[in-house]
């Protein structure tokens, strides 16, 4: 999250400050998804699943809550992360949600589900994303917006499945060697709330049918484990806590997240906090002033690195960000999302090298194949460079992201007259066929 951006896909705007996020949006941000993940890989292998499958959305929300839905899909609310007391709790959830994902439940709703783009079915809307990012990452990494993420309805399980999923989740955290008492105790604030109104409780609570009995039976489970489970590696720890004030200070108010992080207090945390806040503000030298120090105490942090790019960057220093977006992806090569800043960033130059940003571009897409931004950029290029066939199909795969199948079908037809590529005509031919197929299942 270094930056909550809204990114226009029909141009770059400077901005001299960060627009604010909207509830319900799924948001991107390369530091917190690269945490999440470190997470979740290990308990997706122990429940004999391929991480490579898994689909981790983050929304932007007030309420507690977490859900998984089809395609491996799990999404989690920003305030599940941070109001949890710590990142056992996270871990535990995460692994509950998990359980149901290996127990086979949400395969039984995916036939009252429409088959169409994941994030159309799960916001309420679709548009250009608001994204936290630790660059552009966001504006780039963005996904989709959506006006409010229906996080209620996409899936309900019966008291059953629930407790089903607990015993899984404590299966998967004691294969792995990790405490379950992260899970024990998030159900346990729970329960407290099973005797209040629907309307006093939380979002999870009202999602995840839950009772005293279960929690009872989730106790009795961890108990009977022979090894009651050993704390995630410290550094986990670490970057958890830079987390929550990470998406604090890109959620709540800048003069909150000063008041939070006073100017006395020179902690990590602290500074890393201010610094969001006064680049929020439009205040550049004050961002700048928190945010160097950090860079001088932890040169190989590629994310303070993409944090500083996309200050730079929205506030026109376009050279400084490449430069700073560049080491980025030096330090993180295998995060799309930097790369995707700095792709963005390079395009802005007054003088670009599209051989290398065209290049750049594909090894992004090679994993954010859904990603519209990336779709924008490479017909931003094709369209430098004159080949309106290759630009045609590129809004073609843009607009199937965004699922406006109308234009989708409309370019990829654009893109088969005017392409002499024979990759690109094949593809363009698949585009037609997929959504002819579809607009007649859909009558």
């Amino acid at each position: 999250m270094p930056a909550l951006l809204l990114c226009s896909f029909l141009a770059t705007q400077q901005a001299h400050s960060a627009p604010t996020i909207q509830e319900g949006n799924i948001i991107r941000d390369s530091e917190i998804e690269a945490i999440l993940l470190e997470i979740m890989h290990p308990i997706f292998k122990v429940a004999g699943l391929d991480p490579k499958q898994l689909n981790l959305y983050i929304v932007a929300s007030s309420e507690i809550n977490a859900a998984a839905s089809i395609d491996y899909s799990i999404f989690i609310n920003t305030s599940l992360i941070t109001r949890a007391k710590n990142l056992d709790e996270v871990v535990g959830v995460l692994a509950h949600e998990t359980g149901h994902l290996s127990l086979g439940h949400v395969a039984r709703f995916q036939d009252s589900i429409q088959r169409s783009s994941l994030i159309a079915m799960a916001s309420a809307a679709l548009g250009i994303a608001a994204a936290i990012a630790g660059s552009p990452d966001a504006a780039m990494g963005a996904m989709m917006a959506g006006q409010q993420i229906a996080m209620g309805s996409l899936m309900h399980y019966s008291q059953g499945q629930e407790a089903s999923a607990d015993q899984a989740a404590v299966r998967f955290l004691d294969k792995l060697g990790w405490t379950a008492k992260g899970l024990e105790s998030f159900m346990a604030y729970l329960a407290k709330q099973e005797l209040r109104g629907r309307d006093r409780q939380d979002a999870y609570m009202r999602t995840h049918p839950l009772s005293s009995l279960r929690v009872d039976m989730l106790n009795s489970a961890i108990g009977q484990l022979k090894k009651q489970g050993k704390p995630l590696p410290g550094r986990l720890y670490e970057r958890f806590d830079r987390m929550v004030v990470k998406i604090k200070a890109f959620m709540n108010s800048p003069m909150k997240t000063l008041m939070q992080h006073p100017p006395s207090k020179t902690a990590t945390l602290d500074r890393y906090g201010r610094a969001i806040a006064y680049y929020r503000n439009g205040d550049l030298k004050n961002s700048l002033a928190e945010l160097n120090p950090l860079l001088a105490q932890n040169p190989k942090d590629p994310y303070l690195h993409e944090l500083k790019g996309q200050i730079l960057f929205d506030n026109g220093k376009l050279v400084a960000a490449h430069q700073a977006y560049q080491r980025a992806v030096s330090l993180a090569p295998n995060s799309p999302l930097i790369r995707l800043a700095a792709v963005q960033t390079m395009l802005e130059l007054p003088q670009v090298d599209l051989t290398k940003a065209l290049r750049e571009l594909h090894l992004v897409l090679r994993k954010e194949s859904k990603n519209p931004l990336a779709w924008h950029l490479l017909a931003v290029i094709y369209g430098k460079q004159g080949h309106k066939g290759l630009l045609a199909l590129a809004l073609s795969e843009k607009a199937l992201t965004l699922n406006d199948l109308d234009l989708a079908l409309s370019q990829a037809k654009r893109a088969l007259h005017l392409s002499k590529d024979k990759t690109a005509l094949i593809r363009a031919k698949d585009i037609v066929e997929l959504i002819l197929e579809e607009q007649k299942k859909r009558g």
